[in-house]
């Protein structure tokens, strides 16, 4: 009876064990079907998934192709490897500018540096002090643009000699009046034979004394600098001189200073501001064909205050013709061939106001007006001088005052261009117009709204402009991207794809 039992539990044990590993590999079929559902590329999906998934992305790709729209671009002639569309926005950001390709002749030019300088013994002009005194009005200010004969300073006069002679001269214009009136009544009784003749004789005498003695102090006057207005006036007045006024020269055709540069008299100096104002107005000049009565200058200095005492010949102020300036270039020795042809030639120079690139302004129409007799031993250059004339860009009135400021200015620095050779019939571009990268140029033709990249070959460059070679690449009358050649090359490479080079489009 044990014996069946055992059997029995036996059986039992392998039916469940039997049960249980068919139950275990239900479970982990199960598991392996639903992880190929989840993973297709592990076992891969059925044919009819597979073509639905294709038909899908060509029905996606077939739909996006139609929503984009190419009926408002015409892609005529255009090779998308070497063409860039550019809306407007993009052309603004870029500050993209084009001008119309010309065949024209290209001037090769050397550049040397160079920096705008007074012209010695023109531009500048000293005032002095005629006489010893006190400065007891200024009427300039500095930076005022004046005339010549409008005032400048009045000054007291505390000049010994001048007073003495002054004394002298009116004593001497005393006497003289004496003798006059005693010569006349000589003559009126001379007829009677009541007085001798040789009395008479004798007062004629005194006064040719007398009239040397005046003529002397005359001259003795103006070599302190008194005019002959003045002395007339102390002629007239039988006063002596106490103020003057000291104005701006006149300035002759051989440019020296004209003589009469003191104004008249000014007792009437102390009445009403209006009242001074016309006693400052200049005296009129003797006409004269070699006197400019136009000159302008520039007030650059005031040396002294009011008040303040100063001597005879003792600058007072600095007056500046800047109309005509130079510009003192260096040019080196193996320059020297090419600047002694300019300066035998006349040829035209030009130079380049120093500035931002966009901003270079081109002065032409230059010619050189001598070259230096020296070489500098530290830089072992040659300077050279080039007329500049200069313009007004700034005119300010401020009630009787008038302030201007000139175009150029001394230490302004600036690249002067000497002319080498010329080329004929070449295509002229700005320097920013042409792409480098590696051996090639490129310039960018406008296309409708592409710009097409056009191989090209320079034939000379400076600092401004290209010569590149009329071959057939360009032609008179194609528009060209005269600004931003180096942005759209960036921009191209960047569109197929390629690796930007930061340093394309540029020479180190």
């Amino acid at each position: 009876m044990s014996s069946i039992s055992s059997a029995t539990q036996r059986g039992w044990l392998r039916s469940l064990r039997t049960f249980g590993l068919s139950v275990a590999a239900i479970v982990l079929g199960l598991i392996a079907g639903y992880s190929l559902l989840r993973n297709p590329s592990r076992g891969g999906l059925s044919e009819q998934a597979s073509v639905s998934k294709t038909n899908a992305s060509i029905d996606h790709e077939d739909n996006g192709h139609e929503e984009h729209d190419h009926s408002g671009h015409d892609h005529s002639g255009h090779d998308e490897s070497h063409s860039i569309e550019l809306n407007a926005q993009t052309r603004a950001n870029l500050r993209l500018q084009v001008q119309e390709v010309q065949a024209t002749t290209y001037t090769k030019y050397v550049e040397v540096p160079g920096i705008v300088t007074q012209w010695p013994g023109k531009t500048h002009v000293a005032i002095t002090s005629p006489l010893t005194g006190v400065i007891n009005a200024i009427y300039v200010s500095r930076g005022q643009l004046i005339r010549s004969g409008d005032p400048m300073f009045r000054l007291r006069l505390t000049h010994q000699d001048l007073v003495q002679t002054q004394e002298a001269f009116l004593t001497q214009l005393g006497q003289l009046d004496v003798e006059d009136r005693e010569i006349r009544r000589l003559s009126d009784i001379a007829s009677s034979g009541a007085v001798p003749g040789k009395t008479r004789l004798a007062r004629e005498y005194e006064r040719e004394k007398l009239l040397a003695g005046i003529r002397a102090a005359k001259q003795s006057m103006l070599l302190h600098g008194l005019t002959e207005d003045q002395i007339n006036e102390i002629e007239r007045s039988r006063t002596l001189i106490r103020e003057l006024v000291v104005r701006a020269p006149w300035v002759e055709e051989d440019n020296s200073l004209h003589h009469e540069a003191l104004g008249a008299v000014s007792s009437r100096m102390a009445g009403a501001p209006e009242a001074e104002f016309a006693a400052m107005q200049p005296p009129q000049m003797i006409h004269d064909d070699h006197v400019h009565i136009d000159a302008e200058f520039v007030v650059s200095e005031l040396d002294v205050h009011r008040g303040e005492s100063v001597t005879a010949g003792q600058r007072i102020s600095q007056i500046s013709d800047f109309s005509q300036l130079l510009i003192e270039g260096q040019a080196y020795q193996r320059d020297s061939k090419l600047l002694r042809q300019a300066a035998t030639t006349h040829a035209e120079v030009q130079a380049v106001l120093s500035g931002h690139e966009e901003e270079a302004e081109v002065i032409s129409g230059l010619n050189v007006i001598y070259i230096g007799n020296e070489v500098r031993t530290d830089s072992r250059s040659l300077a050279f001088y080039v007329g500049l004339k200069n313009q007004v860009e700034h005119d300010e009135n401020r009630g009787r005052q008038r302030y201007v400021s000139w175009r150029f200015k001394p230490g302004q620095r600036l690249t002067v261009r000497l002319p080498v050779s010329k080329f004929n019939n070449a295509i002229v571009v700005p320097r920013d117009a042409v792409a480098e990268e590696g051996p090639e140029r490129f310039v960018f033709v406008e296309n409708g709204d592409h710009f097409d990249r056009v191989p090209v070959e320079v034939m000379a460059r400076d600092s401004l402009q290209v010569a590149i070679r009329n071959d057939g690449q360009l032609w008179p009358g194609q528009r060209i991207a005269s600004r931003g050649a180096h942005q759209l090359q960036m921009a191209l490479k960047n569109q197929g794809g390629g690796a930007i080079d930061p340093h394309a489009g540029h020479n180190h």
